[in-house]
């Protein structure tokens, strides 16, 4: 869909599978913003496109994984595709520039923390 044509992505890590439904990630409302943006959820886990973020507390990311239980276990890294690019790319100093699986250029944000 549509998504294929995003190019920013969040990549994060499950930290923790409280229960057979939820999972947590360690990216939160301070790297994917809290903007719902009249979606469902607070973005698209891209390995996982049946799991849900569900909500987020700052440094964490609740993931309601009913319709996949066993999409992910501890230590998955997945990339999360935010609703709202533009507030995500001013949270971070630096964005990684991929191509395939690797790293091919690491670029200052040059607007980081300009915002007013």
């Amino acid at each position: 869909g549509a998504e294929a044509d995003c190019a920013m992505t969040v990549l994060t890590t499950v930290v923790s599978r409280p229960t057979r439904n939820r999972a947590i990630v360690d990216a939160g409302s301070k790297s994917l913003s809290s903007d719902l943006l009249g979606m469902t959820g607070h973005g698209i886990v891209v390995e996982a496109p049946k799991v849900v973020m569900a909500g987020l507390s700052e440094e964490h990311g609740h993931l309601d994984c009913t319709d996949d239980p066993g999409a992910l276990v501890i230590g998955d890294r997945v990339r999360i595709l935010p609703n709202h690019a533009c507030v995500v790319s001013n949270l971070f100093d630096v964005v990684h520039i991929v191509s395939g699986d690797r790293v091919v250029e690491v670029a200052p944000v040059a607007a980081r923390g300009r915002v007013g």
